[in-house]
């Protein structure tokens, strides 16, 4: 099927025609686990990948997903002189989880238009080597760019996520927000806490299979559900209900890149074939911004319009997709892609995940969708006929990418899709500051300090009206009556951003 089909291609077809993954995982902060050196031995591997070593030299753009763990002003620079090429479009990104799809849903796009020829897309993080450096008192032996180089193109315009009610009793880390959405879901479904824990733990049990399985994993060790769910010294209770291990883990050093070129390039350099890979379909659309402002906490508009435009414009359904990755943080963002996508979470036949996740296939940073597009190409490849979808997630279910991939042709032209306004049509909740008075507790997390023991809740409440209000507690009574007893949906009293103790809490 494949011979004639791809022999008839337009030339400006886009493909993918190689994925490359690096790991170090011995720890040392050295000259080749520095983010650009991880970025540049992953395009190596992507151009070995497509079997055209020169297809590098070819490259038109050179595009970098923007790393954490160190401060470049120019980390694109760095990797081209590495690699001895000299793309004409350079670009770094902003921060957020969506941007690697979102880099090739827009090179897949102008490659289609004609206006570049191949693109190179990669990113890395040496968090587990600057945490070593960090502790040893040793800056790591890393590039250090001063005032005078010039900062490349930035793609990923981005603002603050944070509510001025939300940051007012403390909120600022996904750590803050992804179990108050694993709450919301728990209470939706009606489940006790115990068995909540169990499903969530049964879920991330799967997720570690896949990782096993993985060679480019950074934990490979299948994890039986028990020891998810056991809140053990070990696998401490951080952000309830979440224990350790439900959580992603950035301390790795970990690249990944992809190659994205016209067909006619991809011929030019070489590329058998039987190696490409077909983008069919893109889509990108934010939440509402702020998550207050959300009408379900446990559920993403955003996500659920990615999904129809593109499977609408791919001409296929969700039954049809082979191979999925969902975004992975935390199990929260999983169940609520899953839910929005209209996937099962516990089908044993279609892994919501081809990588292990961010627990445990690792979390570099806003990289960890390039290594669910690296590992997707193998997948494809190996399954002829198949479809892929990769989603991408920033900052709290706020910014959401979805991509559709074949291992043939596309029955009709790849297009990128904006569903923004269908998003924003949705309905959204006013949110109240300093407010005094009865509200009915909708969603809530307790956060447990370095030691174990709980530190501060965060929760939100919903108003008689609908509107909703923040609020946060200290107090030992009540962290203790919210991880032990059944309270959402009961009423709850605030006052001035203060859970106060009353109602079903005492």
């Amino acid at each position: 099927m494949g011979g004639p089909l791809r022999t008839a291609l337009d030339d400006r077809t886009p493909v993918l025609v190689g994925g490359g993954q690096v790991v170090r995982r011995d720890g040392d902060p050295a000259p080749d686990s520095e983010p650009v050196a991880l970025m540049a031995a992953a395009l190596r591997a992507a151009a070995a990948d497509a079997g055209a070593p020169g297809l590098l030299r070819r490259a038109t753009g050179l595009w970098v997903v923007d790393p954490l763990t160190w401060a470049y002003r120019d980390p694109v620079a760095p990797v081209a002189e590495r690699l001895g090429i000299a793309p004409r479009h350079r670009v770094r990104t902003t921060v957020g989880g969506q941007l690697p799809q979102q880099l090739v849903g827009r090179a897949a796009e102008l490659v289609a238009r004609g206006e570049h020829d191949a693109v190179l897309i990669c990113g890395a993080e040496s968090g587990r080597s600057r945490r070593a450096a960090d502790r040893a008192g040793t800056p790591p032996p890393w590039i250090i760019q001063g005032p005078e180089v010039t900062e490349p193109e930035r793609l990923g315009g981005d603002r603050d996520p944070i509510h001025d009610g939300e940051r007012a009793i403390g909120m600022r880390r996904p750590l803050d927000y992804y179990p108050l959405f694993e709450n919301a879901l728990r209470g939706t479904a009606g489940r006790s806490i115990d068995t909540h824990v169990a499903r969530i733990a049964g879920l991330w049990s799967r997720f570690s299979a896949v990782a096993a399985a993985n060679p480019h994993a950074w934990r490979q060790q299948a994890v039986p559900a028990a020891a998810i769910a056991d809140a053990s010294p070990g696998n401490r209770l951080v952000n309830f209900p979440y224990r350790k291990l439900m959580n992603a883990n950035p301390l790795v050093d970990m690249g990944a890149a992809v190659i994205v070129c016209s067909v006619a390039a991809a011929r030019a350099a070489g590329v058998p074939a039987r190696q490409w890979v077909f983008p069919w379909a893109a889509a990108e659309s934010n939440d509402h911004w702020h998550v207050g402002q959300r009408w379900d906490l446990g559920a993403s508009p955003s996500i659920a319009a990615n999904g129809r435009a593109a499977l609408r414009a791919a001409g296929i359904g969700i039954d049809e997709i082979a191979h999925v990755d969902l975004y992975s943080c935390f199990p929260s963002a999983v169940q609520v892609g899953a839910a929005a996508l209209g996937l099962p979470a516990d089908d044993p036949d279609r892994p919501l995940t081809i990588t292990g996740g961010l627990t445990f296939g690792g979390g570099p940073g806003s990289n960890y969708v390039g290594h669910s597009l690296a590992t997707l190409l193998g997948r494809l490849r190996a399954d002829p006929g198949s479809v892929g979808l990769i989603t991408g997630n920033g900052w709290f279910l706020t910014k959401h990418t979805l991509g559709l991939y074949g291992s043939e042709p596309p029955p009709t032209p790849f297009r990128r899709l904006d569903v923004q306004a269908e998003v924003d049509a949705g309905p959204r909740r006013e949110v109240v500051t300093g407010y005094r008075g009865p509200v009915t507790l909708e969603t809530y997390t307790v956060l447990h300090g370095p030691g174990g023991a709980p530190d501060r809740a965060f929760a939100a409440g919903l108003l008689a009206d609908g509107r909703r209000t923040w609020a946060a507690s200290t107090a030992p009574d009540v962290l203790k009556a919210l991880e032990t007893e059944e309270l959402l949906g009961s009423a709850v009293a605030v006052r001035d951003g203060e859970l106060r103790p009353g109602g079903a809490i005492r």
